[in-house]
C-alpha cells in the first residue's frame, strides 16, 4: 500500500518554491521505506532521498557479483549510505546533496558511468584521462559480469541495503559507526 504527501516548501537553493513530495512504499526483504523528493518549480534544484520507515542497527551488507543474475541484486542507497566497489576503487560517501535510490546493481554501475560524464580533463592530466578510460573499460565489463567486483553498502542508521540471497548483513561496530557518522560530518552531510 502506498501513502503519498506533498507540500510546497522554501527550495534550500534559490528559496523559491519547490514541491516535496513522501510516499510510503513496502519493498520487500527491507520493510516500509520512505521515498522523498524535493523539487523546485524556479530553478529546477532536485534532490531524492530514501530511509526506512523505522529504526534499524547499523549494518554493512556484502555481495559478490560474479554473474549475469548477480546484476539484478537490489541496492537500497540512502543519502547516509556509503557505497563501495573496491575492485574498481569506486567509493560513494555522504554529502549535502547526495541522492538516495533504489536500484538494481547493473543501475548502480550506469549511475557511477553517468557521473564521469561530469568529469573533464586537461591535456596535462593525461594520467588522469588513462585511469578514467580504464576505469570505464571496466565498469562496461562488469555490466555483462566479464568483471566480478564486490558491492559493499554502510549505513550508520540501517538506511541501506543489498537485498539478495547472496548479500551478507553484518551488524557495524561503534568503531565503524562513529567513523562513518565523523566521516559524513566532515563532508558536511
Amino acid at each position: 500500500m502506498e501513502k503519498t504527501v506533498s507540500m510546497v516548501i522554501a527550495c534550500p537553493n534559490c528559496k523559491g518554491k519547490a514541491v516535496m513530495t513522501e510516499s510510503i512504499i513496502e519493498i520487500p526483504y527491507f520493510g516500509k521505506t520512505l521515498f522523498s523528493n524535493l523539487r523546485c518549480q524556479e530553478c529546477s534544484f532536485n534532490l531524492n532521498d530514501i530511509s526506512s520507515d523505522s529504526e534499524k542497527p547499523p549494518t554493512r551488507f556484502s555481495v559478490k557479483i560474479s554473474s549475469e543474475k548477480d546484476l539484478t541484486t537490489k541496492i537500497v542507497k540512502s543519502s547516509s549510505s556509503t557505497v563501495k566497489i573496491p575492485e574498481l576503487g569506486v567509493r560513494i560517501e555522504p554529502a549535502p546533496a547526495s541522492e538516495g535510490y533504489f536500484t538494481n546493481i547493473e543501475g548502480l554501475l550506469n549511475k557511477i558511468l553517468d557521473s564521469f560524464s561530469f568529469t573533464y580533463f586537461e591535456e596535462e592530466e593525461k594520467d588522469a584521462k588513462k585511469l578514467k578510460e580504464k576505469l570505464i573499460k571496466q565498469i562496461e565489463q562488469a555490466k555483462t559480469a566479464k568483471f566480478f567486483f564486490t558491492v559493499i553498502v554502510e549505513d550508520p542508521f540501517g538506511n541501506g541495503a543489498l537485498i539478495s540471497d547472496k548479500a551478507k548483513k553484518e551488524k557495524l561496530n561503534e568503531k565503524e559507526v562513529f567513523e562513518l557518522k565523523k566521516r559524513m560530518s566532515f563532508l558536511g552531510h
